[in-house]
């Protein structure tokens, strides 16, 4: 096979940025193995303590000063193992009870997340998703008295996405522990 003057010309044209890719990709596999030691010591979490079906899970956040816990619970939807929730509860600094859900992604964002507590619906309008990540959409709410009551006396918190326009999907959360759950999470918060 002979090479003719263009195929030379479009090869030496195409190494400068052949060795541009090359260089960025080391960059990155560089930076990536020396944050993952470092990401790693700063998240080291204390083991996971389980109330009923939720759990806390405690740890210090990249640049945090100190360590915060939340309470949580993931789970799986029965007829699609592909489509999951996490369900977590936290408490800010300012002493704001937040309710941060992490959806799948692929959900329709303008219908939001809707909630029903033992079949009761919860608002009178969808929960809006804030934004999404690579490990889903998220949808957060600042918790007031009468929601957390609900929460604590219930037994089934059912959210509901929507995936098309024709197609919602409901999962069920299960609500055992969660008093009590909360009050070890509220209990760690004022220990601080």
């Amino acid at each position: 096979m002979t090479n003719s003057p263009s195929r030379i010309k479009s090869i030496i044209r195409a190494v400068p940025r052949l060795a541009a890719v090359l260089a960025l990709v080391t960059i990155v596999i560089g930076g990536l193995i020396s944050a993952a030691p470092q990401a790693h010591a700063q998240t080291k979490t204390k083991p996971k303590k389980s109330f009923g079906d939720w759990q806390i899970d405690c740890g210090k956040p990249p640049g945090a000063r100190t360590q915060r816990c939340a309470l949580l619970q993931s789970v799986i939807d029965e007829e699609r193992s592909n489509v999951g929730l996490r369900v977590i509860f936290l408490l800010t600094s300012k002493g704001d009870r937040v309710m941060r859900v992490v959806a799948p992604l692929g959900v329709l964002l303008p219908f939001g997340l809707g909630l029903r507590i033992d079949k009761e619906p919860i608002g009178d309008k969808p929960l809006p998703f804030i934004r999404c990540r690579p490990m889903g959409c998220i949808s957060e709410i600042i918790v007031k008295d009468a929601l957390l009551d609900k929460f604590k006396k219930g037994t089934t918190a059912l959210f509901i996405i929507v995936e098309t326009k024709e197609e919602g999907r409901a999962i069920p959360v299960s609500l055992k522990g969660f008093s009590k759950g909360f009050e070890h999470l509220t209990a760690l918060s004022k220990a601080k």
